[in-house]
């Protein structure tokens, strides 16, 4: 399959201009093609990360680029659409092997350019059904783009999405290889194979069997998910969401809670896994943004070893996002959680998220994650700043993010890490 889907989406792209002559929608060949979209955007990045009070050396990493994405118009329901990634070093990044010292390689590995064919695909959409097959992004909670750094996390998949009712929607999808941000070219395999703790995961993994609901009346809304990553652990996942309106002055109180539960699956490449997660959040929305409080615990179960390092918090997985920090827990940040830690224990989350301008975003949290005495604990300052101007200078931002972590078992020392990301881009 690995090439099937991007000859298939290309074949779709070269023979519906010439279908939708016959269609009565379109009364030519070029009024086909003009009702198609082309969409992109174009990308600045550097990282940096500062290592103060440890031996370990300073990193950083620049990459320009972006992405280009080309849809045909539907016919008969039926589009397809292609999207090509590309991010360039220009010569900016150490990319000296074997050591790779002052290289960031979150970025964009450890090359001086890369260019992907992140999507394609086939789509059929009608009032109530959308069936997409190819190389395409997944927007679930454990599997999703990750889209914070050059280039998204995309998924070689088919998915089925259902919405008998306005306010309800089913959501089934088959997910066979996967990309992640820094390769070139779809595998079977997840982000474990990159995680030390996993060091003899196989490179041919059958994927992934998801089923979602989503659910939204009144105030209220929910999601049920259920996650098959085959020969390593069932998930499932539970979230609801209350919030209040009609209060006086715009204010909208709100609730979340959310719940996790995995057990082992086939083969048990991760090991015997059994493990929960739960939490919840609570804020206040206003006509300027929101102010809110978290918590998620992942309470101790049987230990167990792997990677040579003794996993006492049931062994949680997240295989598309764990590397990434990626996960929908509420305590998460970019660089930093529970699910990326491995270890038992809980964490606290305080935090606002304001629009003191139109143009401007400020998103603050002060974060603490206990998890002594399985891993030393972190406390953390994110700080996220966007900048959108607008009117003539629609679809520019300027986006910075620094997250200042006091501890950090990844790069196994006791001292300050400043993680840095600045981020230009414009959107069309």
């Amino acid at each position: 399959m690995k090439n099937h889907a991007v000859k298939l989406t290309v074949a779709a792209l070269l023979l519906l201009p010439n279908l939708a002559f016959a269609d009565s929608h379109y009364a030519s060949i070029q009024q086909f093609l003009e009702a198609g979209h082309v969409t992109g955007n174009i990308r600045s990045y550097y990282f940096n990360q500062i290592f103060s009070g440890s031996a370990l050396p300073n990193k950083y990493a620049y990459s320009l680029g972006g992405m280009l994405k080309v849809e045909s118009a539907p016919l008969y329901g039926v589009s397809a659409a292609l999207a090509f990634y590309t991010a360039n070093s220009l010569g900016a990044n150490d990319v000296k092997a074997p050591d790779y010292t002052h290289l960031d390689a979150l970025l964009m590995g450890e090359k001086d350019s890369l260019n992907v064919l992140g999507q394609a695909y086939l789509q059929y959409q009608n009032c109530w059904l959308q069936v997409k097959a190819g190389n395409i992004l997944l927007n679930t909670p454990w599997m999703n783009p990750s889209d914070a750094f050059m280039i998204p996390s995309t998924f070689q998949a088919v998915t089925v999405t259902v919405t008998p009712f306005k306010n309800l929607q089913v959501i089934g999808l088959r997910e066979f290889r996967f990309k992640n941000r820094i390769q070139g070219n779809y595998y079977r395999e997840t982000l474990l194979n990159q995680n030390p703790l996993y060091p003899h995961m196989p490179d041919h993994m059958d994927g992934t069997l998801a089923f979602g609901v989503k659910a939204h009346w009144q105030g209220w809304r929910s999601t049920a998910w259920y996650y098959r990553f085959y020969d390593l652990a069932n998930l499932f996942y539970g979230t609801v969401h209350y919030g209040v309106s009609g209060l006086p002055d715009g204010l909208k109180p709100f609730a979340d809670f959310q719940y996790a539960r995995e057990w082992a699956d086939g083969a048990q490449y991760a090991g015997p896994v059994n493990a929960t997660i739960f939490g919840g959040m609570v804020g206040l929305q206003t006509p300027v943004g929101q102010i809110f409080a978290a918590y998620n615990a992942v309470p101790s179960h049987s230990p167990f070893s792997m990677g040579g390092r003794t996993l006492y918090n049931g062994g949680f997985i997240s295989p598309y996002t764990q590397q990434y920090s990626a996960d929908p827990l509420y305590t998460s940040i970019m660089d930093y959680g529970l699910v990326s830690a491995s270890a038992a224990g809980h964490a606290w989350k305080f935090g606002f998220l304001l629009h003191p301008l139109q143009s401007l975003r400020i998103k603050y949290s002060y974060s603490m994650y206990c998890t002594q005495p399985y891993l030393p604990n972190v406390d953390a300052n994110y700080l996220d700043l966007t900048y959108t101007p607008g009117g003539f200078w629609k679809g520019l931002s300027l986006r910075n993010r620094l997250a200042i972590d006091h501890s950090n078992p990844y790069g196994g020392y006791q001292g300050t890490f400043i993680d840095d990301r600045l981020m230009l881009q414009y959107a069309f």
